[in-house]
């Protein structure tokens, strides 16, 4: 739903295919929900159960940037091109431990674990729910900020301790794997069709370098700026995005065409 700006923009130019990961909207739970690897075979199998015939360009924001990265990670020779919408960094999420905040990145299993002991022992109080549609979400239409509303409460009504720490692990897990393959191999995506686009609002200076940083994962990698976004560019500037999603499947089929 969060997409409905950019979908018709981009279908005037390739197809498109969006979708509720698992436990999200109409799509049903899994039993590990919203972890890397449930996300990576759900993707993988519902690609080819609705004959979506690769290769593919994947784009996704914040940390569905993540998801199209672990994608690329396992499926390389199935992806020609990415766009990350104001991707997660490696080192962007972070946990109080030791009374310190501290990322995920830099944690083993048994820290994290120690993070979220005191909380699955003692849940916190359920979150509050939405009543309205908020800024960004407002840009939707009206029938579909309804539907967002609603998603949106049935997921954050939902949300447990046991569950987000699996996810948590499984994040935590790729994201060590992602960075050591970044920080390993100078453009660890070799010349892959990649445009990194980062909010202008909000911000600051250790953020922008690690989204340049993404940037630097392909030769050919590009970033973009979007000057009046904050975190949710595909609602803020939909155009912008749409323009970046065309760049990079363009680039992907020039590249597809040249000689080897």
């Amino acid at each position: 739903m969060e997409w409905a700006l950019v979908q018709s923009k981009v279908a005037a130019f390739t197809r498109i295919c969006t979708y509720d990961r698992a436990g999200f909207a109409w799509s049903d739970r899994g039993p590990e929900e919203n972890t890397v690897e449930e996300t990576m075979d759900d993707l993988h199998l519902l690609l080819r159960s609705a004959s979506v015939a690769g290769p593919y360009v994947l784009a996704g924001q914040s940390i569905g940037g993540m998801y199209v990265r672990a994608y690329q990670r396992r499926y390389p020779m199935d992806v020609v091109g990415l766009v990350l919408v104001d991707a997660t960094p490696e080192e962007d999420l972070e946990y109080l431990w030791n009374g310190k905040s501290t990322a995920g990145v830099f944690l083993t299993y048994d820290a994290l674990a120690s993070v979220y002991a005191p909380y699955i022992k003692n849940p916190p109080p359920p979150r509050e729910l939405p009543t309205k549609a908020e800024e960004p979400d407002d840009r939707l239409p009206p029938d579909l900020q309804r539907a967002y509303l609603w998603a949106a409460r049935q997921w954050l009504s939902r949300i447990d301790m046991p569950h987000s720490w699996i996810t948590a692990e499984s994040w935590r897990e790729e994201f060590v794997a992602l960075r050591n393959r970044r920080l390993g191999t100078p453009h660890a995506l070799g010349d892959l069709p990649l445009i990194v686009m980062r909010r202008g609002l909000r911000t600051n200076a250790v953020l922008n370098q690690r989204e340049a940083d993404l940037a630097e994962l392909s030769s050919a990698g590009r970033l973009i700026i979007a000057t009046n976004s904050d975190h949710d560019i595909h609602l803020y500037q939909p155009d912008l995005v749409a323009e970046a999603i065309r760049d990079v499947v363009s680039a992907a089929r020039r590249r597809r065409l040249s000689p080897k």
